[in-house]
């Protein structure tokens, strides 16, 4: 295993909560940003929102792309024409929460959307550019300004490492760097999907390898309407995600990070009217959830693939 080296740590206001001390280091051919705005000072729980935004913003580089993470968890994404409709397309998923959020985009910000993040109370917005009538509006709030410099499809598996440190010692694995092809995506339905969800399926499946596991993401026309995670099982986070995206739930996409492995989570998608499900079919009940769905005219997708992220 490589040695990995890390100094030069600069302190941070806080951690994750007032009485913790943190810093935070540079890398080797990290991230190139500069912070626009009066106040330079990123906080703790700042750079881990930022981070969850710029692994979406890597995933959807060539698109107007619109993500929101808080508590260090993506909230929302969306893709649209232009970066003002990705953005509202974005908020419907969960406008509560969005104050105190970090806003992140592909593209140019502009002066309509800088305005509407004001007023949304925004914390953070980080992008690769801001319109010159935006950036002069928001040099006047109180709301952070992160320009990306690094070209943005660099930031897929920017990070070659995945390191945790825990009591038994340091855990270090290779990034996921999954993605979808030919050999790793096949209709297993009777019932066959309209290519608006196979779009779909693709679009949330690239989200839910970002979140934490037993995530359930369910989308339409390119944007998520509802989006769990970190639940203790997948049909919790089944029927979480239905109750979220209410009527949206209708002939949307589910995609999931693992497989379905209880009947509960298909009940809960027929339930919401689930068009499409994708997930990486290799579970010990896939059998019996694929013939649940030809009853009930679902279609599924399998990839072979599980985007656990713990």
């Amino acid at each position: 295993m490589e040695v990995i080296e890390i100094k030069d740590f600069i302190t941070l206001p806080c951690g994750e909560n007032p009485h913790q001390i943190a810093a935070i280091a540079k890398i080797e051919n990290g991230l190139n940003y500069d912070i626009l705005s009066r106040n330079k000072e990123l906080g703790y729980t700042d750079f881990l929102n930022l981070s969850e935004a710029v692994k979406v913003l890597g995933e959807f580089f060539d698109v107007n792309t619109a993500v929101i993470t808080k508590e260090a968890l993506i909230c929302s994404v969306a893709l649209g024409a232009t970066l003002d409709e990705a953005y509202e397309k974005a908020i419907d998923c969960d406008p509560l929460s969005v104050i105190e959020a970090t806003a992140g985009f592909t593209k140019s910000v502009s002066l309509n959307i800088a305005k509407q993040l004001y007023q949304m109370k925004v914390k953070n917005i980080i992008a690769p550019d801001f319109d010159k009538e935006a950036f002069k509006f928001l040099l006047e709030t109180n709301i952070n300004i992160i320009k990306i410099n690094t070209p943005l499809y660099e930031l897929q598996g920017f990070n070659e490492k995945d390191i945790k440190v825990t009591p038994f010692g340091v855990l270090v694995q290779e990034q996921n760097l999954s993605k979808l092809g030919k050999d790793n995506f096949v209709v297993v339905t009777e019932t066959k999907p309209t290519q608006e969800q196979v779009e779909d399926a693709i679009f949330a499946w690239k989200i839910s390898k970002h979140l934490k596991s037993k995530s359930v993401v369910v989308a339409n026309n390119l944007a998520a309407k509802a989006i769990i995670q970190a639940k203790t099982n997948g049909a919790m986070s089944a029927e979480i995600a239905m109750d979220c995206a209410c009527e949206h739930s209708k002939d949307s996409v589910m995609a999931l990070d693992g497989a379905i492995e209880n009947i509960e989570t298909i009940n809960a998608a027929v339930q919401g009217r689930i068009g499409l499900i994708i997930e990486s079919g290799d579970g010990k009940n896939s059998k019996e959830i694929l013939k649940h769905a030809n009853k009930y005219g679902v279609s599924i997708i399998y990839t072979k693939i599980r985007n656990h992220r713990y």
